[in-house]
């Protein structure tokens, strides 16, 4: 008898001469022939003494094999070169169990990488916690977002990251938590949602949670694109017809009276800053559109820093590496840099060690960062909250609109513009292309 190239004749052979040997003996002891009996009952009780003993080696690989596999150790291997052929069928068949239980195991780890990597990709940070708050997985994003190099329980975000820390405890399936921190970096914006999954018989809660800074800021830049795009347009409107009839009355040819001249002057004039100072708001919305192409990021910077150093404010320009590129419009990247380079000399004008750092690298996600630090004092937290805000100022000549539209250009970029340290003797703005 032959199944998949295995022969299964010896077990048959046992089997029937057990079957015939029992048949004899029976007959024998049927006819009262009973001293015939004696040439059977050792027959009888060898085949049984065979296939008990076959049993249990059989038994006993089985066992082996399931404690194997239950211990996590496929490296065993039943020998499929033994010489009888029933032995040698029950091995082959284990070793085949074993090796599709290893397929499965492999299928089963490259889905799990799989799906690892869709984790480190997601923009999103995730993070899988059971009921006590230890953490069993947390992916980089979330790392990033938390400022931690590892995570093993929600409360290490309790120090920096208070409020976060509550919501990450308190959150269950189905709702949606907003969090707003206040950090050494200035205002963090946070959304958390939690799914909930059972696995090896545990309950573990799935926590997404996503910095919504960079959507914010979209969102309130458009919206003030919008708005300043209507108000501009009303006024320059009412303004024109102002500014040409004063024009043309103070040109008309003939004496005016000297209050009415100087009337019509006032207005010419008034009319004239606030046509300037609408012309100013307008440069918000009027942003072109990145001519992208590939710059050396060493030369950007230095150009940059050479329009803005003074002989009492010195700039240093630190490029990892020298070659660097980066694929953008020089000339609205070269903008940014300037005007935070601006921003920094203004700011450590009353330092004795007046010194502005520019450093340029490459992160972990790939992504170039470039950080224009000063040693001024730190930004307080009134103003943090709306150094991005259109039109907000606390210069006295200041119109508000540097560090909106800088934000703005790094968002047409696909990067973004952040304040990323806040504290006495080091003030950091960075940029992010991605």
């Amino acid at each position: 008898m032959k199944n998949d190239g295995i022969s299964y004749g010896p077990l048959v052979e046992q089997l029937v001469l057990l079957v015939l040997a029992t048949a004899g003996l029976g007959a024998i002891l049927a006819s009262g022939f009973y001293i015939f009996s004696i040439l059977f009952v050792p027959l009888v009780g060898l085949c049984i003494y065979r296939i008990i003993r076959r049993y249990g080696e059989s038994i006993r690989r089985v066992t082996f094999m399931f404690n194997a596999i239950d211990n996590d150790d496929l490296t065993f291997r039943f020998r499929d070169d033994e010489a009888e052929a029933d032995n040698r069928m029950l091995n082959t068949a284990l070793n085949r169990i074993k090796e599709i239980i290893v397929r499965a195991k492999l299928r089963a780890e490259e889905r799990e990488r799989y799906y690892q990597l869709i984790m480190e990709c997601a923009r999103t940070g995730l993070v899988t916690v059971n009921d006590a708050g230890s953490v069993y997985q947390a992916n980089g994003e979330a790392l990033r977002i938390f400022g931690l190099p590892r995570m093993t329980h929600i409360r290490q975000t309790e120090t920096s990251m208070p409020e976060a820390c509550r919501a990450l405890q308190e959150i269950r399936t189905g709702q949606r938590l907003h969090v707003k921190e206040m950090t050494e970096a200035g205002e963090v914006n946070l959304s958390l949602t939690c799914a909930e999954i059972m696995l090896d018989q545990k309950r573990l809660r799935v926590i997404a949670v996503s910095d919504i800074d960079d959507y914010l800021a979209q969102t309130q830049i458009e919206s003030w694109s919008k708005l300043t795009r209507i108000l501009t347009h009303e006024i320059m409107n009412s303004l024109a017809p102002i500014t040409s009839l004063s024009d043309t009355l103070l040109h008309l040819g003939r004496p005016l009276d000297t209050d009415v001249a100087q009337g019509l002057e006032t207005i010419s004039a008034t009319s004239r800053r606030l046509t300037a100072f609408v012309e100013t708001f307008r440069r918000f919305t009027r942003i072109p559109e990145p001519q992208k192409a590939p710059v050396e990021v060493r030369g950007l910077l230095e150009r940059a820093a050479a329009l803005v150093a003074t002989p009492q404010v010195g700039i240093t320009v630190d490029v990892q590496p020298a070659e660097m590129l980066v694929y953008a419009d020089e000339g609205l990247v070269s903008q940014v840099v300037v005007n935070l380079l601006k921003n920094a000399r203004e700011a450590v004008a009353a330092q004795p060690d007046a010194r502005i750092d520019v450093r340029a690298r490459i992160d972990e996600g790939e992504n170039i960062r470039i950080d224009v630090t000063d040693n001024g004092k730190a930004i307080p937290a009134a103003v943090t909250e709306n150094i991005f805000t259109p039109f907000f100022t606390t210069k006295a000549d200041g119109s508000g609109i540097g560090l909106s539209v800088s934000r703005r250009i790094m968002q047409l970029h696909n990067g973004s513009l952040r304040l990323t340290s806040n504290t006495d003797r080091r003030v950091t703005f960075t940029l992010l292309f991605e």
